[in-house]
Parts: structure tokens; C-alpha cells; sequence
């Protein structure tokens, strides 16, 4: 059994949360919700991030590059 943290990122809203497109700047993001993630992997020892079922600027989160190689791979060590 591991710890997930979940929503990854943007999830903000539960009315038609498949279908929203959250649209933030990149420094917004990198203020307000990577932190809380990277303390939940780092500090929390979390193994596992769940994806939002939103999209974020246009991508679906499951789908983000971005979210998934630039942040969780590259800057938390995922």
C-alpha cells in the first residue's frame, strides 16, 4: 500500500471537472499548487501523484507534458 496525492494541478472546481480548461500562467502554477505537491512527495514521502481530470491551458492534465515531465519528472524527482 502507498500514499497518492491527487488532484495534479489546477482541479479547483467539481462542476464538470472532466470537461473545464483551467487556463493559468506558468509562475501562478509554480506559487500556488506545485508546492503543496513537492512537500507531499519530498517531505510527506508520497509515491504517487494522481492526475486532475481537467485540462490545464488547453492539454488534458493526464496527457500534459508539462505537468508530467517538466514538473513531477525533472523538478520533484517522480
Amino acid at each position: 500500500m502507498i500514499a497518492t496525492v491527487k488532484h495534479f494541478a489546477a482541479n479547483n472546481q467539481e462542476f464538470e471537472r472532466h470537461r473545464i480548461n483551467a487556463v493559468w500562467a506558468s509562475a501562478a502554477l509554480h506559487e500556488i499548487y506545485f508546492p503543496a505537491f513537492k512537500a507531499a512527495v519530498e517531505e510527506a514521502g508520497v509515491w504517487s501523484v494522481m492526475s486532475a481530470y481537467n485540462k490545464l491551458n488547453g492539454v488534458y492534465c493526464a496527457e500534459n507534458s508539462f505537468l508530467l515531465k517538466d514538473v513531477l519528472q525533472k523538478r520533484v524527482g517522480l
